[in-house]
């Protein structure tokens, strides 16, 4: 997955005051998982993506 959705993933998550815990929480996900995504470690699938788009009230294109 591209730096940019590392980036917008972690600064999405950060203007709305959340940690990665509580973005996992929220987003029906691992804490382990949210770390992955930010470091690209791994890529989430297509709906962990939805998931998180939904929980940051944002569209997945702009995640992508």
């Amino acid at each position: 997955m591209p730096s940019e959705f590392q980036d917008r993933l972690r600064k999405a998550r950060e203007a709305r005051g959340l940690t990665q815990s509580e973005l996992a929480k929220k987003a029906g996900l691992q804490a382990a998982a949210i770390s992955h995504f930010e470091t690209g470690q791994r890529s989430p699938s297509f709906d962990n993506l939805r998931k998180l788009s939904d929980t940051l009230n944002v569209s997945v294109d702009f995640l992508l």
